[in-house]
């Protein structure tokens, strides 16, 4: 991605201008950050501000479940009267129910995304960033 891209905020999820109500308070649900990657199909608009792999991440970022777009590969293009219809590999965090099979689950909030046709191979990253095996310097 560009480094010109907006990065998605926390939205604060309480009950704002509402008044406390201990008998309206959410129920806990347990849940899990899964990274993964994933072909899309979407539609972009046109007057996204930045380049066509910002307009992708911003289409990606407004799915609910997701939590962070790491990259965006664009794999096709195809201009249309008011969009652009693009295939590209996200690299992607998704919140998931604890007790779902997280690769389905993941697969299913993207689907649910508006500007989303398609969700094609998806497959779990389980690289941890960081955890690269260090070189042992000899001398």
């Amino acid at each position: 991605m560009s480094a010109g891209c907006r990065s998605r905020q926390p939205v604060d999820a309480g009950l704002a201008g509402a008044e406390f109500d201990s008998r309206r308070e959410p129920m806990a649900t347990a849940s899990q950050q899964v990274r993964l990657v994933a072909d899309l199909t979407m539609h972009v608009p046109r007057d996204t501000a930045g380049d066509l792999e910002c307009g992708a991440a911003s289409v990606v970022e407004g799915v609910d479940a997701v939590t962070g777009v790491e990259a965006v590969d664009v794999t096709d293009l195809r201009p249309r009267l008011n969009d652009l219809q693009i295939d590209a590999t996200v690299t992607v965090a998704v919140e998931t129910p604890a007790d779902e099979d997280s690769e389905a689950a993941a697969r299913a909030a993207l689907a649910d995304g508006f500007g989303v046709d398609a969700v094609e191979r998806v497959r779990l990253d389980r690289a941890q960033g960081g955890a690269e095996t260090p070189v042992l310097e000899h001398g």
